[in-house]
């Protein structure tokens, strides 16, 4: 009886730690956060047939120093503008150098296993910033 319960409580503790395979970690602070950048948020919109939301803008460097490659621009993904219920984040590279005064463009989208994504058309996203991993 001792093994059995042993057994199934590694196997409930597998299947948990499982549940969150392939979501991206978003918002570590092991990360290195990049000063001085100015986002700017151009689109937003449901991909329906590919499951997904995307976002896309651009990220100019206001500092005075370099921000090398790679870097990455990350944000998190909520149900709605007003920014209460999170639906996960994402990331994605920028393999270009930013010079003081230099902008990028980046989009960034998010689907997920665990959310049908189709459900939120009027998504919103936030909390933008750049690091370095």
């Amino acid at each position: 009886m001792k093994y059995l319960q042993l057994f199934i409580f590694i196997i409930v503790a597998l299947l948990l730690y499982s549940c969150d395979e392939g979501e991206q970690v978003v918002g570590s602070t092991s990360d290195s956060t990049i000063p001085n950048l100015f986002f700017q948020v151009d689109t937003t919109y449901l991909d329906a047939g590919n499951s997904r939301l995307v976002a896309k803008g651009s990220v100019k460097n206001n500092g005075s120093s370099k921000v090398t490659s790679p870097w990455y621009v990350e944000c998190q993904f909520y149900t709605n503008s007003s920014k209460t219920t999170k639906l996960g984040g994402n990331y994605t590279q920028i393999g270009v150098l930013l010079s003081s005064g230099q902008s990028a463009l980046w989009t960034i989208n998010y689907s997920s296993s665990n959310v049908n994504v189709n459900d939120y058309p009027n998504f919103a996203i936030g909390d933008l910033r750049g690091i370095y991993k």
